[in-house]
C-alpha cells in the first residue's frame, strides 16, 4: 500500500511540473475557434480570448442580462478588457439593440423593444378610406384628407421615421375629398380620390387619378385625369370607390357603388394605365337589399380581377358577401359567390400563399366588429366550398379596425380594440378607450399599446396600415384621437412580430 502511495505522489509531481504559473499572454490551440467575440463577421479583431490554464480567468462582466448572461471580460492585447465589449459579450451583442432576432441584444432585459412614435397631429377624422400609405423608393408614402385645400402627404424613411410632409394642393371645386387610395401601376407610383362637386344646381362625384413621383409631388396636374362622374341625386351616393391595378400594372379596374332612389349597384370600368377607357363602366352586381357597402377589387393572376361587394339588408337582419371573378375586359369569369356575413364586416382582399404552396391566390379578410366577439377571419380559396377560419380569439372588446399584409414570413395582422365594458361615450364623435393589438405569422397575439392607459379610439375615424421594414421588423401606422381638447394624431409603431 505505501508503495502505491508513493508512485501516485511521484506521478502527480510530474504533472505539476508541465503546468506554468507565468503571466505570460495564453497560446491559442491549434485548430480551434477562437473564444466569443472574435468572429470577423461581429466587426471584432481576432485578438480576443481566454487565457490558458495558469492564468486567473477573466472577471465577470458588467451586464448579466439577455445574451451578456455569463460572459466574462476576454484577453485582448495582453490584458483583459477593462470595459466588456462585443469582444466579451460575442457576436450577438449590441450596445444599442437593432436585430428584430427574438434575443436582448443590448442586455437590458428587453428583447427586441418596439418604438412607439406621435407622427403628426390633424385637424378632423374622417373614415378608413381616407387614409393610405405604400412603400416607396427609400421608405414609405402615407397620404391622407386633412383639409379642403388638398391632399396631406407624410414621407417616412424605412424605419417609419417621419422625414417630411407635403400638400397636393386641389381646386375648391373638388372639396370635399371622401377617399385616397395609392397604387403601383407599369407606369409607376400613382393616387387615387374621390371628389364631390356641387355645380349649377347639380351634385355628382368624380374618381380621379394622379400620378406621383418616390416623394409624393404629382407629375403634372395635381387633378390628374377624371376616370369616371356619378350623379348625387339628393346626397344619395354612397361613396364608396376602389381601384386596383392588373398584376402586370397594365390595367386598373375602378368599381363603386351607386345606392340612390331605387338603384342599388355596384359598376366597375377598365382603364390602361394613361386612364383611358378600355372597357366601358358597366353594373356588376344587382341588389333589392337596404344596401351595397365596401366594393373591394384585387388583380389576380391570370390578367384579371376579383371584386366583391358587402351586401346590407339590415332591415331584416341579413348581411352577405357577394364575390366574383372579372377578365381583363370585366367580362364574367365563373359562377358568383354568396356567403353570409355580419353587420359592417369591412372586408379586406390581398393576396396570399396558397393553402397547398402552389403560389399566390386571393384571400378574404373581414371582422366582426360588434358584442363581446370581435373576432376576424380568413377566408381563402374563395371559390371552393370552404369556410373562414378565425384567426384572433375572442376577447372581451369590440374592434374598430384592423390592417393586414403579408410579410416574408407570412400574413400579419394588428387591430384597435375598444372596451366595450366602458360607458358609452356621449356622441357620435366622443372616443373610446382602446388597445392595440397584433397576430404574428407563428400566431403569437400581442398587446402593443404602449404602457397600461388606454387609447382614445375614434370608431368612424379608426384606420391601421401594415408594413414589413427591413430586418425582420413590421411598421404600424394609426390614428387616435381625445374629445378635450378635441384633438386627433396619427402615431407610428416599430415592432419585432416573428
Amino acid at each position: 500500500m505505501q508503495s502505491r502511495m508513493k508512485s501516485l505522489v511521484v506521478a502527480l509531481w510530474l504533472v505539476g511540473c508541465g503546468s506554468s504559473t507565468s503571466p505570460s499572454e495564453p497560446e491559442r490551440d491549434a485548430g480551434t475557434q477562437v473564444d466569443a467575440g472574435t468572429r470577423t463577421d461581429a466587426g471584432v479583431t481576432d485578438d480576443a480570448g481566454t487565457p490558458d490554464s495558469g492564468i486567473a480567468e477573466g472577471l465577470p462582466c458588467e451586464k448579466t442580462q439577455g445574451v451578456c448572461a455569463g460572459a466574462k471580460r476576454a484577453w485582448v492585447d495582453g490584458a483583459y478588457e477593462p470595459v466588456c465589449t462585443a469582444r466579451s459579450y460575442g457576436a450577438d451583442y449590441e450596445a444599442s439593440e437593432t436585430r428584430c432576432d427574438g434575443l436582448d441584444n443590448d442586455c437590458d432585459g428587453v428583447t427586441d423593444p418596439s418604438t412607439w412614435t406621435d407622427v403628426i397631429a390633424t385637424n378632423f377624422v374622417a373614415d378608413d378610406d381616407s387614409v393610405d400609405s405604400l412603400p416607396v423608393a427609400g421608405g414609405f408614402l402615407m397620404t391622407y384628407i386633412d383639409s379642403s385645400e388638398g391632399i396631406k402627404v407624410l414621407r417616412f424613411d424605412e424605419s417609419l421615421g417621419l422625414r417630411g410632409t407635403s400638400l397636393i394642393p386641389l381646386d375648391a371645386a373638388s372639396s370635399p375629398i371622401t377617399q385616397v387610395q395609392l397604387l403601383r401601376t407599369s407606369r409607376g407610383l400613382a393616387l387615387y380620390f374621390t371628389a364631390n362637386h356641387s355645380q349649377s344646381g347639380s351634385s355628382f362625384a368624380q374618381g380621379h387619378l394622379v400620378y406621383l413621383d418616390e416623394q409624393g409631388v404629382p407629375l403634372g396636374a395635381p387633378e390628374g385625369v377624371v376616370l369616371f362622374e356619378q350623379s348625387r341625386y339628393f346626397g344619395g351616393w354612397g361613396g364608396r370607390a376602389r381601384v386596383a391595378a392588373s398584376v402586370d400594372g397594365a390595367r386598373i379596374a375602378v368599381v363603386w357603388n351607386v345606392d340612390m332612389l331605387d338603384v342599388r349597384e355596384v359598376r366597375g370600368m377598365i382603364v390602361d394605365a394613361d386612364g383611358q377607357v378600355l372597357a366601358e363602366p358597366r353594373a356588376l352586381f344587382k341588389s333589392d337589399a337596404s344596401h351595397f357597402l365596401s366594393p373591394a377589387v384585387l388583380g389576380i393572376e391570370d390578367g384579371g380581377f376579383l371584386i366583391t361587394a358587402h351586401e346590407d339588408d339590415g332591415d331584416r337582419g341579413k348581411w352577405w358577401f357577394r364575390m366574383r371573378r372579372w377578365d381583363r375586359e370585366l367580362g364574367p369569369v365563373g359562377e358568383e359567390r354568396v356567403l353570409p356575413s355580419v353587420y359592417m364586416a369591412i372586408p379586406k382582399l390581398l393576396m396570399a400563399p396558397g393553402e397547398a404552396g402552389g403560389g399566390w391566390e386571393p384571400t378574404l379578410l373581414y371582422r366582426e366588429p360588434d358584442g363581446h366577439t370581435p373576432r376576424i377571419h380568413q377566408l381563402r380559396s374563395l371559390f371552393e366550398p370552404k369556410m373562414s377560419e378565425t384567426l384572433t380569439p375572442v376577447t372581451w372588446s369590440q374592434s374598430a379596425a384592423f390592417g393586414a399584409t403579408v410579410t416574408s414570413r407570412g400574413l400579419q395582422l394588428a387591430w384597435l380594440a375598444t372596451n366595450v365594458g366602458d360607458v358609452i361615450p356621449s356622441g357620435p364623435y366622443a372616443p373610446w378607450n382602446g388597445r392595440l393589438w397584433g397576430l404574428s405569422p407563428s400566431g403569437v397575439m400581442t398587446d402593443w399599446t404602449p404602457g397600461p392607459a388606454p387609447l382614445p379610439i375614434y370608431l368612424q375615424g379608426a384606420a391601421v396600415r401594415l408594413h414589413e421594414l427591413p430586418g425582420g421588423w413590421m411598421g404600424a401606422l394609426l390614428r387616435t384621437g381625445t374629445d378635450n381638447p378635441r384633438t386627433y394624431a396619427f402615431h407610428s409603431l416599430r415592432y419585432c412580430a416573428p
